[in-house]
């Protein structure tokens, strides 16, 4: 018996450690467009949201905002996308998830373009019944648009759940009113989690989702 119909997977910090490559093409805009480089915890708050919010909290106008972005998709899709590997344990998931009946999508604030390639090479894209990223529009561009994108191409009557590692998988979950599973093997902590869902369930490593959503 399922708890859900529907499971949306955050990417970054959730099926893939994908760190590395993420914060060398940061670094790579702020070298590029001769800026003083954040520290290191500034630095690990660009694994989640959209880049061009993240250059803004940092200073960056809207227009350098938008240089900024496209100086980071030239070094991603040059070096940065490889420097990816789905978590282990994770493909066992999807497939037990996958075979009793459970739809499977992504929902990242990642470029379409990006999160489509990652999947493909990460070779999970036989799991998922869809693909939702970030169209690089303001209609298609926070959490919560990209999650309700999907709920319209999977179906709003169905059970779904948001899994994810960070405040924004949190925050975009709640304000798109499903469910949320929080895992603490990504990049973001339990406590910015637990601000938009106190009661929410935490998981240590992809295994623990199953039992959650197949009960």
């Amino acid at each position: 018996m399922r708890k859900y119909d529907i499971a949306l997977l955050d990417l970054d910090g959730t099926l893939s450690e994908s760190g590395e490559g993420i914060l060398d093409c940061v670094k790579k805009v702020f070298e590029e467009m001769q800026r003083p480089l954040p520290d290191e915890k500034t630095l690990s708050s660009f694994i989640g949201p959209p880049l061009t919010d993240s250059l803004k909290r940092c200073g960056f106008s809207e227009a350098d905002a938008e240089k900024g972005l496209q100086i980071y998709k030239r070094n991603f899709v040059e070096t940065g996308i490889y420097k990816n590997k789905v978590y282990d344990g994770m493909t066992d998931v999807l497939k037990t998830l996958k075979d009793n009946g459970v739809l499977l999508s992504v929902a990242t604030t990642k470029y379409q373009p990006f999160a489509d390639k990652i999947i493909k090479m990460l070779k999970l894209d036989g799991y998922f019944d869809f693909v939702g990223g970030s169209s690089g529009t303001p209609e298609r561009h926070t959490k919560v648009q990209v999650i309700n994108y999907v709920l319209d191409s999977l179906g709003r009557d169905k059970k779904a759940v948001m899994i994810g590692d960070t405040k924004f998988d949190a925050e975009g979950a709640f304000e798109a009113k499903v469910d949320f599973i929080g895992c603490l093997y990504g990049y973001g902590t339990r406590q910015e989690m637990e601000k938009y869902f106190p009661d929410t369930i935490f998981v240590t490593n992809p295994s623990e989702i199953v039992p959650v959503i197949l009960r």
